[in-house]
């Protein structure tokens, strides 16, 4: 990942990108909000640590 800043919706957005990227399928719309809804709970922080899990 390039070292750029991100706002907190950017960062949303990537690690919902790598989490479905990962999983090859989106369940349902459902389960896609729901995800989106708990990522938006998370500090930058935390997400920036999802986006360097590996």
């Amino acid at each position: 990942m390039k070292n750029i800043v991100m706002n907190h919706v950017d960062l949303v957005d990537q690690v919902s990108a790598k989490i479905f990227k990962e999983s090859g399928k989106m369940e349902s719309l459902n389960s896609w909000i729901a995800i989106r809804n708990y990522l938006e709970q998370l500090d930058d922080l935390q997400l920036r640590a999802m986006l360097k899990e590996k």
